[in-house]
């Protein structure tokens, strides 16, 4: 079964590398924040991350580049980083394991994404 794409730019925007790689970070980073017990490293890091977001986006709908990187595997996968991250910032006194699988499960996530790339330089 084909895929009719309706709108190229918004499929683009969902399904970036780029842009699923800085949210992965900035979830994991804001993940941090319960295990540290400190605020300064991870919100700088996911402060980073966002803006990066924020300035990768903007350049994506005014710039409006002819073509782009997509990874639909990547974008599936941030989908469940999200969950995880709203699952443990719902308890109350999550264990200190809670924290460590995600940070773990993001690098093996970015490992995976070097050695085996899924990358497709899609047209808008």
């Amino acid at each position: 079964m084909e895929q009719t794409i309706r709108h190229r730019r918004l499929y683009a925007f969902y399904n970036s590398k780029v842009l699923n790689t800085l949210l992965v970070v900035g979830i994991v980073s804001l993940t941090q924040i319960g295990y540290m017990h400190s605020l300064l490293m991870p919100v700088i890091c996911s402060t980073v991350s966002f803006t990066l977001f924020i300035g990768y986006a903007l350049w994506l709908w005014i710039k409006k580049p002819k073509q782009i990187v997509i990874n639909t595997w990547l974008s599936n996968q941030t989908i469940w980083f999200t969950l995880y991250f709203l699952i443990v910032s719902a308890m109350k006194e999550p264990s200190l394991w809670w924290y460590i699988v995600m940070l773990v499960m993001a690098i093996v996530l970015l490992f995976i994404t070097m050695i085996r790339p899924r990358d497709k330089v899609f047209e808008i």
